[in-house]
């Protein structure tokens, strides 16, 4: 069984409250233990202004999640997300999936607000 370093960007919807954000957050969490994976870090984007409407909503609470979890079972982590009615919309990368986005970040002092997880890993 193959692990592979993945990052997910998870937007909640900005009706729930910042204790709704760490609960649920949290169980993105565990959801990622449960499946046999181990979490490298959780992060609290804070809300943002969506760029189009994304199920009638116009703002987001956004969530940077890294882990490392099987192969296998990725598949059935974007099934659990996609079950779940608080998240508006996410994205599971591979760490070499990032790379080119984390390069174009480090190009471009612009590009760093477009993504978020490149700041942090220009600090590493």
């Amino acid at each position: 069984m193959t692990t592979r370093e993945y990052e997910a960007l998870i937007i909640f919807k900005a009706s729930a409250s910042e204790p709704e954000i760490a609960r649920l957050a949290g169980q993105c969490e565990e959801q990622v233990k449960k499946l046999g994976g181990r979490i490298a870090a959780s992060q609290n984007m804070g809300r943002r202004r969506l760029a189009f409407r994304i199920v009638r909503q116009t703002e987001g609470c956004y969530h940077l999640l890294r882990f490392y979890a099987p192969t296998e079972q990725v598949v059935a982590l974007e099934r659990l997300l996609r079950l779940n009615e608080a998240i508006v919309r996410f994205m599971i990368l591979t760490e070499e999936e990032l790379a080119p986005l984390v390069a174009a970040a480090a190009a471009s002092p612009s590009a760093e607000s477009a993504v978020p997880s490149a700041a942090a890993r220009n600090t590493d």
